[in-house]
């Protein structure tokens, strides 16, 4: 197989990855949504999921603009290998995967989390390797030695460094906060789906964890 074969189907991949990820989850989505839940609304088993879909949730939020804080506005320009970044080689990706996994705590739903891993492993999969073939191309021995030392995405706490001060790019920083409003509709829609499982006409077909 040629190189130029294999790098569109590089390419296919790559721009088509958020639609094959949303195809994959679909299914477990439709699960959740018509199993029993394993709680009654308003419950005490209720209300520690809250608890803990909103330690996920505002876990990966803080770990995403922790991140912007570094790396906003110069993830091309310059290997960023202080703060998050000296733990993780992608803090930004964790978070968003802490907040959908809230998602998950939210509803109630295993059989939604475990989709929701496959469609994070897919799309972490041909996302990440893709980004960073890109850099390393951009930055050169410095991005290779990079990641020699810190992992793809499990923190690896003993690496931690940061400088004293840092310089923070604001355009970079309101940009994040233009995307982590939109990630608000996750507790919103969540309580929404709550209730209306609650309620004695919606289809309830399964008893799926």
């Amino acid at each position: 197989m040629s190189s130029a074969v294999i790098s569109e189907r590089r390419n296919w991949l790559v721009r088509s990855r958020a639609w094959v990820g949303i195809l994959i989850i679909a299914p477990f989505a439709v699960l959740a949504l018509l199993s029993h839940p394993p709680t009654g609304n308003g419950s005490w088993g209720d209300f520690k999921f809250d608890i803990v879909g909103w330690l996920f949730f505002v876990a990966g939020g803080t770990m995403r603009w922790w991140a912007t804080l570094y790396i906003g506005g110069r993830k091309s320009k310059s290997v960023v290998c202080e703060g998050p970044y000296s733990i993780c080689r992608n803090p930004l990706y964790l978070g968003t995967f802490l907040m959908g996994v809230a998602a998950a705590i939210f509803i109630q739903s295993l059989t939604f989390a475990i989709g929701l891993l496959i469609a994070s492993a897919y799309y972490l999969a041909i996302t990440v390797p893709a980004e960073e073939r890109k850099l390393g191309a951009m930055l050169g021995e410095e991005y290779d030695r990079y990641c020699q030392r810190v992992p793809r995405f499990w923190p690896r706490l003993r690496n931690f460094q940061t400088s004293s001060t840092i310089t923070v790019n604001v355009n970079g920083l309101m940009a994040e906060v233009w995307r982590t409003s939109r990630w608000l509709w996750i507790p919103v829609l969540a309580e929404l789906v709550e209730h209306l499982k609650a309620e004695p006409w919606w289809p309830q077909f399964f008893h799926l964890p």
